[in-house]
């Protein structure tokens, strides 16, 4: 019974308390209202000359402008497309140091170039990745894990982006890109395979003209009534089924080959290019922030008068 009181006594002084927290909750709000109305003039005073402050200041501050560009390594061009980004970030520290005619560190200030993640590409290009780490690819993918640390498996990934920030917009993109396809080299690999596709698309046509020639005999041969060529393709134990199969494989391949060479038109095939646009920085919110801080600076100041007076005695 007695415990049961003391449960009785112990919530009752609970509940108080919430009761007394909340009265001094209601107490201060009411206190920092008061506050504000009669402050009201001197808050809207701060507020606009923060306003014109910071638009002063973000019209002093040059503006960061940023772009992206999308592309596709063509020739196994990776490697060396993250390590070209590389040197270049490197070059930064040297004002307007000249990589060609076009294309300078003059105005650019970051420059950096990372996978667009994709699981699907990376099952599809396993052989460039070390054969002791697929078994454990599938189990394992995450977009934040540090397993795809970049660039180790950069290859195995079809696209990628490349990042550009610039103090301003004349860093013309197509110059940036026309540095990077420069490698004499790599525009050699490109050629020739380019070369090579070429030439089994014309190795498959000439086959294909064979074939062509051969059902050709084929049907004229057949005599009116007998057993037609639809029947005789439908026979796997035929031929002649095995000569219409092979024209149909050599015909997908010629698209898959002509697909290819559409996309070796460039080292890095380019996708898209975003238009320059102004990055978000501390520049584009001083006119919010300054005004904030000028009232919270405000409401401190006689935040700390009011404390100092209250303990004036023990201070």
């Amino acid at each position: 019974m007695s415990q049961d009181k003391n449960q009785d006594i112990d919530l009752f002084d609970l509940f108080r308390g919430m009761r007394n927290l909340f009265k001094k909750c209601l107490i201060y709000a009411y206190r920092f209202g008061r506050f504000i109305v009669r402050k009201a003039l001197i808050i809207i005073g701060l507020i606009i000359l923060g306003v014109v402050v910071g638009y002063g200041l973000s019209k002093l501050i040059k503006p960061l402008q940023t772009a992206e560009i999308l592309v596709a390594p063509n020739v196994k061009s990776t490697a060396y497309l993250y390590g070209k980004v590389e040197q270049i970030e490197k070059s930064l520290k040297n004002e307007n140091h000249k990589f060609s005619t076009d294309f300078s560190t003059e105005n650019l200030k970051k420059i950096a170039v990372e996978p667009i993640e994709d699981i699907t590409s990376v099952l599809k290009n396993l052989e460039d990745l070390p054969q002791d780490i697929i078994p454990r690819i599938s189990e394992n993918y995450s977009d934040k894990s540090a397993f795809y640390d970049k660039p180790l498996y950069a290859p195995a990934y079809d696209l990628h982006r490349i990042v550009l920030v610039a103090s301003d917009s004349l860093v013309d993109l197509d110059a940036v890109m026309a540095y990077l396809e420069s490698n004499t080299f790599l525009q050699q690999k490109r050629i020739a395979a380019v070369s090579s596709m070429k030439k089994e698309i014309e190795a498959n046509n000439f086959s294909i003209r064979q074939i062509d020639s051969v059902l050709t005999n084929v049907s004229a041969a057949l005599k009116q009534g007998n057993t037609s060529l639809n029947v005789l393709a439908n026979n796997e134990n035929s031929s002649t089924s095995a000569i219409l199969n092979s024209k149909t494989e050599l015909l997908l391949n010629n698209r898959i080959l002509e697909q290819k060479v559409t996309k070796l038109d460039a080292v890095f095939k380019v996708y898209s290019k975003s238009a320059w646009v102004e990055k978000i920085s501390l520049r584009s919110v001083l006119v919010l922030i300054i005004p904030v801080l000028l009232v919270f600076l405000f409401v401190c100041y006689h935040a700390l008068n009011r404390f100092k007076k209250r303990f004036k005695n023990e201070l």
